[in-house]
């Protein structure tokens, strides 16, 4: 115990590296028989109770000193260590956050900001369906929980993620996961299984974490599958839309195309107007929706991919060096920057476009100007 007890103290100790004493003497030791984790609470190692009857200022200082992986495994031991550390609130400090949603398969990827050796290769957890239990897997272990696959998901990765994340996030995405043969052909999910009820109940998760902070969330880039208008809108009233900087959208379906042309999407409108006030963002996609918004609010968008229901002549003239204008879709390239070698790429669909002889008549004018 007194090697122990020689390891914990250094860790408070700002010479010390906090990070890899504790991995090393508290987090690995803790977690060696997965029969003590969440899944039998009631059972506390000695080991778990000094360290839970240490002083709260030595327990935070080693929780600020921990990275997310760190404070996941400890969130696994028992009840009282997750309840300190939801008190506590340390940042997740997380660079990225990318959730793909299978039928029966959740995978879960994080890159995290604070230790640099973690920023090329993103920290990867798997939460498989297996029966009535829930097989974990991240960094080469393996534990089984007596708890649905989703809420394993839920309760393990997305809450501990989000709930405190209080540096700006690079971005999040939340979405189906796409599988295809080698002939870009749509796989199916595991047979006599849905995927669209396992996403919704992660959406719903998604949404209750959202609801329990006590501030918007600030992510750069944001990909989220939806059902429809009302899914986003509860979406986007829990982000700072004024750090957004890149949107895409995606329709939920069951089996999908990899394309979406040539889909009609009429029955299918999203009204995007809570994006006027974006000023800083630079990307917008929305794949398998129609926008029934006026175009004008996205023309100061310079990376644009959506479908119009409608567009005029007035707002398309704000996209300069238009390139290409074919029967229902446009197309633009042009410089981001002021001699710049980048380029953004815009692809505008629509349905329908009632002036289009005055944008002719425009077009022709300033081909005969430049000539």
């Amino acid at each position: 115990m007194g090697g122990k007890t020689s390891q914990l103290r250094s860790v408070a100790e700002p010479s010390k590296t906090a990070d890899v004493t504790l991995e090393s003497s508290v987090v690995e030791e803790s977690l060696s028989d997965s029969s003590l984790e969440l899944s039998n609470p009631e059972s506390p190692t000695k080991h778990e109770a000094f360290i839970l009857n240490m002083p709260d200022l030595v327990m935070r200082e080693i929780l600020n000193n921990l990275d997310y992986v760190s404070i996941c495994k400890l969130r696994r031991v028992c009840h009282a260590f997750r309840d300190f550390i939801d008190c506590v609130k340390p940042d997740s400090n997380l660079k990225s956050i990318d959730l793909q949603v299978e039928a029966d398969k959740i995978v879960g990827r994080v890159r995290v900001q604070k230790f640099p050796t973690l920023l090329c290769k993103p920290v990867k957890f798997d939460y498989k369906e297996r029966g009535d239990r829930c097989v974990v897997r991240s960094r080469g272990r393996k534990d089984i929980f007596p708890k649905n696959f989703v809420d394993m998901c839920i309760d393990d990765f997305l809450l501990s993620a989000l709930k405190h994340q209080k540096s700006v996030l690079g971005e999040l995405c939340v979405t189906k996961k796409l599988l295809f043969d080698r002939n870009n052909k749509p796989v199916p999910q595991t047979a006599g299984k849905f995927v669209i009820p396992a996403f919704d109940k992660v959406f719903d998760g998604l949404m209750e974490i959202l609801e329990s902070r006590n501030c918007l969330l600030q992510v750069e880039s944001l990909k989220i599958s939806v059902h429809g208008q009302e899914q986003l809108m509860q979406l986007l009233t829990h982000v700072d839309l004024q750090v957004l900087k890149s949107l895409q959208v995606f329709r939920l379906i069951e089996t999908k195309s990899i394309s979406d042309h040539g889909e009609d999407t009429s029955q299918f409108v999203l009204n995007l107007e809570i994006l006027k006030d974006c000023k800083n963002l630079e990307h917008l996609r929305v794949t398998r929706f129609s926008i029934s918004s006026p175009f004008r609010m996205f023309t100061h968008i310079p990376n644009l991919s959506v479908n119009m229901q409608t567009i005029y002549c007035e707002d398309v003239i704000r996209f300069k060096h238009v390139s290409d204008l074919q029967y229902h879709q446009i197309t633009t390239y042009f410089q981001t920057m002021e001699n710049s070698d980048i380029y953004a790429h815009s692809e505008i669909r629509f349905g329908q476009f009632p002036d289009n002889f005055v944008f002719w008549k425009l077009l022709d004018w300033r081909k005969t100007e430049e000539a």
